[in-house]
């Protein structure tokens, strides 16, 4: 049904219930167009218009109706009751005959009949011209193309009849359709789901953010729906705009779904770490799936965001998965999401799960040696089949990803041993970068340290401190265990400390322990009230060097000196006396 057709059928609506509240109209009301194709006739008996049912009225060939209001003396068949007289009158737009209302009537010449006809006719004639520049104003002019243009999301127009006008492009490419597969036809033709619903216009409440599921190439996807009334001057419903968002894009906007780091954060120069990120950034530009290995606190989740930011899809969400961290019980709907209802204390609606956030971009498996096994086969279909299946659904998900996963177990071991599955494992490695550690890299501290410092340093609005030689010794020799982590925080609880200088007593005890171990320290000559006895054991002279030092920053004032070296006042005049420090 066109637009004004279906606006000439509501007008017939209301003006015949008007008017038959008000008189007894003994007739037909048929509305016609010029090819006098049959629209819809007014049933006075069950008082209604009856849409787009068959023909009523056999025209014989020496009828023609004409642009002026016309009675016809001859009688017509192929109605209820024979002998019954035709009365029309033209319903014009835009100064041509558009349409035309036909009545029947027994009396010849009836007047009244005639009257009325005419005058429906033009006050409808009125109203259509009115409403259909008012529809254009709102839902087809080049204004509302061009805000519909600017918004990020998805935006269709329809009239109140349900005729989509305007589909902006981030709508159709959403949908996977044109513009021309959507503009002119009925929405329900397009979409088949009760959301797209007209409702709206009878109850005058907008609905806002509402989820809904819709079936597109054999798949099914999520958007957030919102449709608003929109009425025309006179307050006459005149169509609907809907806004719709794919859920998977909003969560660009949520918590660890952005990576900030690329491959020019990354600080070295050795040779193990220049070979490494070459074969990053080859592996950035493909597809394929990619296994970081390496121990804990190495920067493999920060190797995966560079990757991320330097291939094609570093516009898209950057999603990361810690499995050693999601309870088991709640692994899968984590990870694939469930649909409403799939078990108690189901979200109303469903959850989208993390897979389905990652479309377009990046899933980051972190410590996936911790995943269980009965997960990991779910994990290898989805690799698989590049689609997920939410519990509780039976649709599959289409989904467009990119895995990277790290891990700091030896994999290759566990699945020798039986405790990661050996066809997930060759799904997922066929890059594989390993990351040094920290003590494989000596060549890279200094130039590490020196950074960590500055970066520390300015987030503190501190100056950056002075590291002696003898300081930076303890750090070369310490094994990190940590790795960069570790040192990362180690530099920032000594940049915090120092006062101009970093000392032993910035640093952690383990450090000094360490050095205490593995380095035969001497005293200083300068330093001569040092009990240098061959019964002296490091850690004791350690532990002088560092109450020396505590005491010559502090000018001989003891609670400062013991307040740096973080002991009590009473402990400081203990060791004193142990170590014969007193002048």
């Amino acid at each position: 049904m066109s637009i004004q057709t279906g606006f000439v059928v509501d007008e017939v609506k209301k003006i015949f219930g008007q008017v038959n509240n008000d008189i007894e109209v003994d007739s037909e009301v048929q509305i016609i167009d010029l090819d006098y194709s049959y629209i819809c006739h007014y049933d006075p008996i069950l008082k209604a218009v009856v849409v787009e049912c068959d023909r009523a009225i056999n025209f014989s060939n020496d009828i023609t109706l004409t642009d002026e209001t016309t009675c016809c003396d001859n009688g017509f068949t192929g109605m209820d009751r024979d002998g019954h007289y035709l009365y029309s009158s033209p319903i014009i737009l835009d100064q041509k005959t558009k349409y035309f209302l036909i009545s029947t009537s027994q009396l010849n010449h009836d007047s009244f009949t005639l009257i009325i006809l005419e005058m429906l006719a033009k006050y409808i004639s009125k109203r259509l011209e009115t409403h259909i520049k008012l529809q254009e104003i709102f839902l087809k002019n080049d204004h509302m193309k061009q805000i519909t243009e600017t918004v990020s999301a998805g935006s269709l127009s329809v009239d109140k009849f349900g005729t989509v006008m305007i589909i902006n492009e981030v709508g159709a490419e959403m949908l996977g359709l044109t513009a021309d597969e959507v503009i002119g036809k009925q929405i329900y033709d397009v979409f088949d789901n009760q959301a797209f619903s007209l409702k709206v216009l009878n109850t005058g409440k907008p609905i806002i953010d509402k989820e809904i599921k819709i079936k597109i190439n054999k798949g099914q996807y999520y958007f957030q729906l919102s449709s608003v009334p929109l009425y025309d001057n006179l307050d006459e419903p005149i169509g609907i705009v809907f806004h719709f968002k794919d859920i998977r894009k909003e969560v660009e906007m949520i918590v660890n779904t952005k990576s900030f780091f690329h491959f020019d954060d990354i600080i070295y120069q050795c040779k193990e770490m220049e070979n490494l990120i070459d074969l990053a950034k080859k592996a950035a530009l493909q597809d394929s799936s990619i296994l970081i290995e390496g121990e804990s606190g190495t920067g493999k989740e920060l190797i995966a965001q560079s990757i991320h930011n330097h291939s094609y899809r570093s516009k898209k969400p950057f999603v990361v998965i810690d499995c050693s961290a999601i309870p088991r019980n709640l692994v899968e709907s984590e990870l694939f999401g469930y649909d409403e209802g799939a078990f108690t204390g189901s979200h109303k609606g469903g959850r989208m799960g993390k897979f389905e956030r990652a479309n377009g971009g990046t899933v980051f498996l972190d410590e996936i040696g911790e995943m269980p096994l009965e997960i990991q086969s779910k994990l290898l279909r989805v690799i698989q089949s590049r689609s997920i299946t939410r519990i509780g659904g039976n649709e599959p998900i289409p989904i467009n990803i990119r895995i990277i996963a790290a891990t700091n177990r030896n994999l290759a071991q566990e699945v020798s041993e039986g405790s990661f599955r050996n066809d997930l494992y060759y799904r997922l490695n066929v890059i594989n970068l390993f990351v040094p550690a920290l003590r494989d890299r000596k060549g890279d501290l200094h130039l590490l340290v020196n950074k960590l410092m500055e970066k520390i340093a300015k987030r503190e609005k501190r100056e950056v401190p002075y590291l002696s030689d003898r300081i930076m010794e303890v750090l070369k020799n310490y094994t990190w265990p940590g790795n960069i982590r570790e040192l990362e925080n180690i530099m920032e609880r000594a940049v915090i400390l120092a006062n101009g200088e970093i000392n032993y007593q910035h640093l952690p005890k383990r450090l000094l322990e360490w050095q205490n171990i593995n380095t035969e320290s001497t005293p200083s000559p300068s330093e001569s009230s040092i009990d240098s006895s061959s019964s002296q054991k490091p850690k004791s002279v350690m532990e002088q060097h560092l109450i020396i030092n505590a005491l010559k920053e502090s000018k001989g004032n003891k609670s400062k000196a013991a307040k740096k070296l973080g002991i009590a006042r009473s402990t400081l005049y203990e060791k004193m006396y142990q170590y014969k420090l007193f002048s």
